[in-house]
């Protein structure tokens, strides 16, 4: 296979990787945090009154959470084909155009039924975005670039922990003033985050490009020579693509997918628990928060994870690993779990479920490692396979853990079993960082380098220049 002509310093391939992030990543983290606000907003009308209103035990209130990731996951794999067919920028649109409408009408639920089918219609809507978006970064970004890009991603969806319980107090409470449908505050925010998603229509259709030789931004130099990075590390990525088919047929996607999981599954029952739990404080610890202050509360898990997930981002970005990460931040996860059972004070769960956080906020770290095991049609497929398989936790982990606390009457149970899923990811990311890493080492292949020096791609040493 012949290497593309490019000569460019490590200097050189940073500020063009750099400037990419900068104009990129801000818009695809938007789109990202818009979509998991929707799929997560009755995780904050819940308490907020809808429970109430509809009658909803925990374990009706896990099922309406749940029952979106059945048509999430129905659908996921089928759209993958429709996404390389279409590309990123019309598959996101007509996403985000579906999701939008669905979920202002969910707004309307007069009952639990109905509030169930919308919220299934909602998983439809919605399959295929996380994909889409996935394969878009793998476009967009080398290899060694690629655990940030993805990370920055998954810290934006996870802003959604920090800021979604104020956003959701803040319209619940603006909706009561309003008097919206009889003053029903939950409804409204049901609503306007609805509306929020037909309005990301806009700055999606404007300035996402399905690839870098399609933005303006860049002068034609920068163009040519960002194209040849990206040409030099394909070549040096030597993966050969393959259908959509043949890697259902394999079975480490299954077990990679297995493996994303159990670090979504910790990611999701914080999401929808967490506003729960720190209303519980009062009855658990005898504290006594006002509403806001409970919503800032309820952030605070999600903020040291976000802090945490970026540190490991740039640190899996200037080695282009992410494996070992991966493991230490599934051991500090299940570490956490242990320790919320056993908490004697509400800062101390506080920390606990923080740490719990952080494993589920690593999911960034764990699709680069997809990157480097599959390509072109290949990718789009296994990022769908495991990505579908990380969102059937979200009909698992609050059915289960609802349910768990239903009979328990706490939330001890659904912690252990938290525990062992975050260790059985520990062993999956080691053998999947092994296994890309024996593929890279049997052809002879590196990443192109982000530190001092030239690049370096395939067996055949640094990429020669022009």
């Amino acid at each position: 296979m012949t290497t593309p002509d490019v000569s460019l310093s490590a200097e050189e391939v940073k500020r063009l990787s750099r400037k990419a992030i900068w104009r990129v990543m801000p818009l695809v983290g938007f789109l990202g945090l818009v979509a998991y606000l929707d799929r997560i907003s009755i995780a904050f009308a819940g308490p907020l009154g809808m429970n109430k209103e509809l009658g909803l035990t925990a374990t009706a209130f896990g099922f309406a959470v749940s029952i979106l990731t059945i048509g999430y996951v129905i659908f996921e794999v089928p759209t993958a084909g429709l996404l390389a067919k279409f590309g990123t920028r019309l598959w996101v649109i007509r996403i985000m155009l579906t999701w939008g409408v669905i979920q202002v009408l969910i707004g309307f639920a007069p009952n639990k039924e109905l509030l169930y089918l919308g919220r299934f219609l909602l998983g439809v809507a919605e399959a295929g975005i996380n994909p889409a978006l996935y394969f878009f970064i793998s476009v967009w970004f080398i290899r060694s670039y690629r655990p940030l890009a993805y990370t920055l991603y998954g810290v934006a969806i996870g802003l959604s922990g920090v800021f979604g319980p104020l956003i959701a107090n803040g319209l619940v409470s603006l909706g009561t003033g309003l008097n919206f449908d009889g003053g029903h505050g939950w409804r409204f925010l049901l609503v306007m985050l609805g509306v929020l998603a037909l309005l990301a229509v806009i700055p999606t259709a404007l300035w996402l490009r399905d690839h870098p030789r399609e933005a303006k931004w860049w002068t034609d130099t920068e163009r040519r020579k960002y194209q040849a990075m990206l040409d030099a590390d394909a070549v040096s990525a030597n993966v050969p693509s393959s259908t959509i088919w043949q890697v259902l047929k394999q079975w480490r996607p299954w077990v990679m997918g297995f493996g994303y999981f159990a670090f979504f599954y910790a990611y999701y029952t914080i999401s929808v628990w967490a506003p729960t739990i720190v209303l519980g404080f009062k009855q658990q610890f005898g504290t006594s928060f006002t509403s806001l202050q409970s919503a800032f509360i309820t952030g605070i898990p999600t903020l040291i994870a976000l802090v945490g997930a970026l540190i490991l981002g740039i640190i899996a970005g200037k080695r282009g690993r992410s494996g070992w990460l991966l493991v230490g931040t599934s051991i500090a996860g299940a570490l956490g779990c242990l320790t919320t059972t056993v908490a004697r004070g509400p800062w101390v769960l506080i920390i606990a479920l923080g740490a719990v956080a952080l494993a589920g906020s690593a999911i960034g770290l764990y699709l680069p490692i997809a990157n480097r095991v599959f390509a072109g049609t290949g990718l789009v497929a296994a990022l769908a396979l495991i990505n579908s398989m990380g969102a059937s936790a979200g009909f698992f982990s609050p059915l289960v853990t609802g349910y768990l606390s239903d009979v328990t009457g706490n939330q001890n149970a659904g912690f252990y079993v938290m525990t062992v899923l975050l260790l059985v990811a520990a062993v999956i990311s080691i053998l999947a960082e092994r296994h890309a890493n024996r593929i890279e080492r049997d052809s002879g292949v590196g990443l192109i380098s982000t530190g001092r020096g030239t690049t370096t791609a395939g067996k055949d040493g640094p990429v020669p220049a022009p």
